[in-house]
């Protein structure tokens, strides 16, 4: 083999290691998160943005969103999202869009672009949260039922309980028997509101230990693209 040819394949073999090293910082920091060591999480998740990683950028973000170890800084929090977004990290899109949609920098334009760029990355947490949108309507985005229950549906199928239970909500009044379904799936999945309303009804079976999915650190996945009739041709 070339000298070249060598030394190309050495550098290569050198840059997926230190990818790997990185991701198991990452996913090490947020093992540490979720058991409530933010101090650990903090430095891990710290040294890996610092290098450049889009999944570090983005939880580091929430950290300073959340004052978290460090002072609240959403000027901070909103420079990791974007960096992490412009790496084409569906979790700092997903961040960015809940900032306009929900935060001060209020703009549903850009709430929906990020919303759906991270929906067509399989992001579920955006999902979850454009059918919020959807769901209420208003600010220039028009009220879609049926989308927005579509949005949760495909969001439920990767897992999130949070979907699960807007989905039981969204049906309380209209379907009481499939409303109840899904609040009992988000309930068997450790949804820690969907438990309180399964036990208020009555429910005496066994449950999962809750597991808030919205205060905790969950790994970027490769699912397939979302679908949303908003989003276009970026869904």
């Amino acid at each position: 083999m070339p000298k070249i040819s060598i030394l190309v394949a050495v550098l290569a073999a050198a840059f997926v290691a230190a990818a790997q090293a990185q991701s198991m910082t990452v996913s090490a920091a947020m093992r540490a998160y979720n058991t409530g060591d933010y101090q650990t999480a903090y430095r891990l998740l710290h040294d890996a943005a610092e290098a450049g990683d889009p999944e570090a950028e983005a939880n580091l973000g929430y950290m300073y969103a959340r004052g978290q170890v460090v002072v609240q800084d959403e000027r901070k929090a909103i420079d990791l999202y974007q960096r992490s977004a412009n790496q084409g990290d569906g979790e700092g899109m997903n961040a960015l869009g809940y900032v306009y949609a929900f935060g001060t920098k209020h703009d549903m334009s850009q709430a929906v672009h990020w919303f759906c760029q991270a929906i067509a990355r399989g992001n579920p947490r955006a999902m979850n949260n454009l059918a919020g949108v959807l769901y209420s309507g208003g600010d220039g985005v028009p009220r879609d039922v049926d989308q927005a229950r579509s949005l949760w549906e495909q969001a439920a199928a990767l897992g999130n309980g949070g979907a699960m239970l807007n989905l039981g909500r969204s049906y309380a009044d209209t379907d009481k028997a499939t409303g109840t379904q899904w609040v009992k799936r988000a309930a068997l999945a450790g949804q820690p509101d969907a438990q309180e309303i399964l036990r208020s009804s009555g429910y005496t079976g066994a449950l999962p230990p809750p597991r808030s999915e919205a205060a905790m650190m969950i790994p970027e996945t490769k699912n397939p693209p979302g679908k949303a009739k908003l989003c276009g041709a970026a869904s």
